[in-house]
């Protein structure tokens, strides 16, 4: 599904340059005690060197920003907090950019799975670790911490060590000359290994959370960066600071 009312714009054929690709994966989540589930959106925000040759693209970049948009009805709001926020973990996913069967090109990166926190032998298929003494944990926001760290707000505020694992498949179409836009296919799960207060540990997992089934719930939008700015010195801290005037955030 492409999830974009926008028209196909037919001249765009190759996407080679510098590009902000912004991901949103949707989740709902259900507390023990509550009624209605909440609606979570994880929207991660990376800088892209995009090859293409032929049909065949790359993606090569880096995260730059992480942004967690919360039900305002969860009682335990999450916070990512600026160690995690900000680590530049890399980005390497190959696809093509192609005509479809109806001969709209469109963009295809077939699913990518990416763990965070722990070093997996398949990072597919291996159980996340549980235990904070696993060695196969990685310090991987440097806070001092196994794992990463995540702060939660409101009736009750504390901080989970945890481990992160989400897969990712994106399809889309150019909607303008810079921009793409598309639907993706989104699966994320975590163990919580430790918590700060440790009851906090028992009450996060026994929490479940899906992915949300709504049709379009998970999207992503990838904006080119000009030629005139790509010139220039493109990094994270520059992605930041125009993440409102590129993608609205």
């Amino acid at each position: 599904m492409l999830c974009t009312c926008k028209p196909v714009f037919a001249s765009a054929t190759d996407l080679s340059g510098t590009w902000v690709l912004e991901t949103i994966g949707a989740q709902t989540v259900k507390v023990p005690a509550y009624v209605n589930p909440f609606h979570l959106k994880s929207i991660d925000v990376i800088l892209v060197q995009v090859i293409q040759n032929g049909n065949d693209v790359t993606l090569n970049g880096h995260y730059c920003d992480r942004i967690q948009h919360d039900d305002p009805n969860n009682p335990a709001k999450v916070i990512v907090l600026d160690p995690w926020r900000l680590t530049p973990s890399p980005l390497q996913r190959s696809g093509t950019f192609a005509p479809d069967d109806s001969g709209r090109w469109t963009l295809t990166l077939p699913s990518l799975v990416e763990v965070f926190g722990a070093t997996l032998s398949d990072p597919a298929t291996d159980a996340l670790p549980t235990d904070p003494n696993d060695p196969r944990l990685v310090d991987v926001d440097g806070d001092g911490y196994p794992g990463l760290s995540i702060a939660l707000s409101g009736l009750v505020p504390g901080t989970l060590r945890s481990v992160q694992r989400q897969s990712t498949a994106l399809r889309g179409v150019a909607v303008a000359e810079d921009r793409v836009e598309g639907g993706m296919a989104y699966e994320s799960d975590q163990s919580v290994i430790a918590s700060e207060p440790p009851t906090i540990k028992n009450l996060y997992t026994s929490s479940t959370a899906i992915t949300d089934p709504a049709a379009c719930s998970s999207t992503f939008v990838m904006v080119k960066v000009s030629d005139a700015a790509d010139a220039g010195a493109v990094d994270c801290a520059w992605v930041r600071d125009q993440e409102t005037a590129f993608l609205g955030l």
